[in-house]
């Protein structure tokens, strides 16, 4: 797999002041907490991929790198454990949509360059991409 969509667009919430967040109850504080961000890394799918008309500017950045195997992984939420149930069994929570992402830097500089889909094919290239990805861990 090595074509990747990103999140190019604020989130709607994005805008949301200090006093308008201190009128948030807890559960609505987790939910603005786990909000997507730009960069975050949506779906991973293999080489040739079609993609969407929706699929673009503004919204979402399609990266394809070409002979490149991206861990499934990079879709998941961050997850924690917020105590356990009746049962033992753990309580989970999202922390954030989306556990993983590309620098918010490197997004700016190609969203700025108004093109929806760009194709990194040089070794030192896609070595440097795939080790900026960051993890989240909060």
């Amino acid at each position: 797999m090595a074509e990747f969509l990103l999140r190019a667009k604020p989130h709607w919430k994005d805008t949301w002041d200090s006093a308008k967040l201190a009128t948030l109850s807890q559960q609505e504080l987790r939910q603005y907490n786990a909000r997507t961000q730009i960069g975050d890394i949506v779906i991973v799918r293999p080489d040739g991929w079609v993609w969407g008309n929706e699929e673009c500017l503004p919204n979402f950045l399609v990266v394809k790198v070409p002979g490149i195997t991206l861990p499934k992984n990079y879709e998941e939420s961050l997850m924690a454990q917020d105590g356990v149930d009746e049962r033992g069994l753990p309580i989970m929570v999202m922390l954030k949509h989306r556990k993983f992402q590309v620098p918010i830097a490197w997004m700016n500089s190609k969203i700025a360059d108004g093109v929806s889909v760009i194709t990194i094919t040089l070794s030192v290239q896609k070595t440097a991409l795939i080790n900026s990805i960051i993890e989240k861990t909060s």
